[in-house]
């Protein structure tokens, strides 16, 4: 079987709910009420919270296990590495449970971003075993979909419960062993996200998971991408704002469809993530943040950062600390007719970057 989550969801349009598409026999079955299955969804996800516990080794590998009657385990409803995040979907106000084993150190994704992972999904399920007159009943914990050696998602294309949580974990460090290759992992990102059907396959039955079921996630995020989705120079993690508190994501064709979250700085209706033209100015954006330097003798071209680097490298032919700079405010010097660039232009937290400024278009200078 194909990672599943590999697999992007699709829109089931006439219920707007969502389910992935299988590539090896995933079948639909009748749609039921998604506050309905979203209440047992969270029911039982709580239930095993409070019933499981969990042992994890120094790699974060991580193992679930039912408190027996009377035992001293902590539950993870006790953790105090649990915590929830909620977002809105069809007017059900979701909440995922997610433990933050290990924060990571480096770099935080957005939800459009490319993430190298490792992961094991869990599907789990209360079942009933009697032989002859004793009857048992128990948490049964099955194993639907892993990757021990990280692979690489972009965050668009997997259930949108990833797409929620990964954001709120960082990469680490990695070396590589010159003798045979092999690379080690330290100071990622390490967690288990708890996930309802209605942020992941809903109603379909893909495999070794039954429809309408919570799922499981161990993960731990080993490196990022970030991505620049319109090809303006501009990464997308500098196009796209988190969702704040009140703010709604939808979700369109299976995928997230982040207009009511993305900067929209010419008000097109275009996310600037997915603008070529940011401000509306009539001049592409990589056009804007597109700067020249001598380099041998030679003139070429490069693109500004969003933000410039702290130090300056003295390797580089040009000042690693200037980012996209705003309009320019110094002395017009003649016999330029045009202000000349100050410092802060470069490096001010607060500056409006031309590229978003409809009143700065070049040229900048004479």
């Amino acid at each position: 079987m194909r990672s599943l989550l590999k697999i992007a969801l699709l829109l089931t349009v006439a219920f707007a709910f969502y389910a992935c598409p299988s590539d090896d026999g995933g079948t639909s079955i009748v749609v039921r009420n998604e506050l309905e299955v979203y209440n047992e969804n969270i029911d039982q996800i709580e239930e095993f919270l409070h019933t499981h516990y969990v042992t994890i080794d120094a790699d974060y590998n991580t193992v679930f296990a039912e408190i027996p009657e009377g035992g001293t385990q902590q539950a993870i409803w006790d953790m105090t590495e649990l915590d929830t995040i909620q977002r809105k979907l069809n007017d059900i106000n979701y909440v995922i449970y997610y433990l933050k084993m290990n924060e990571g150190q480096n770099l935080n994704p957005t939800p459009l971003d490319s993430v190298y992972a490792s992961y094991k999904g869990i599907v789990f399920e209360k079942v009933t075993e009697v032989v002859g007159s004793v009857s048992t009943t128990y948490t049964k914990q099955t194993v639907f979909d892993q990757a021990l050696t990280p692979t690489w998602f972009k965050l668009e294309d997997v259930i949108s419960g990833w797409s929620e949580i990964f954001p709120l974990f960082k990469t680490g460090d990695f070396s590589e062993n010159p003798l045979n290759g092999d690379v080690s992992y330290s100071n990622f990102g390490a967690g288990v996200m708890f996930v309802p059907s209605g942020l992941a396959y809903f109603n379909e039955e893909k495999g070794l998971i039954p429809a309408y079921s919570p799922l499981i996630f161990t993960f731990g995020l080993k490196g990022l991408r970030y991505r620049d989705h319109d090809g303006d120079k501009v990464l997308t993690k500098d196009e796209y704002r988190e969702p704040e508190v009140g703010d709604i994501v939808d979700y369109v064709n299976g995928t997230v469809n982040f207009k009511k979250t993305a900067k929209d700085t010419d008000g097109d209706g275009q996310p600037d993530y997915l603008d070529i033209d940011d401000d509306g100015d009539g001049f592409l954006t990589k056009t804007e943040v597109k700067f020249t330097y001598v380099d041998g003798g030679q003139t070429k071209t490069s693109y500004y950062p969003f933000q410039g680097a702290t130090t300056d490298d003295p390797s580089t032919p040009y000042d690693d600390r200037r980012g996209i700079p705003r309009k320019f405010t110094g002395p017009i010097v003649s016999p330029s007719t045009l202000p000349s660039p100050i410092e802060a232009d470069f490096t001010d937290v607060a500056r409006l970057r031309r590229h978003l400024d409809k009143t700065c278009k070049p040229p900048y200078q004479n």
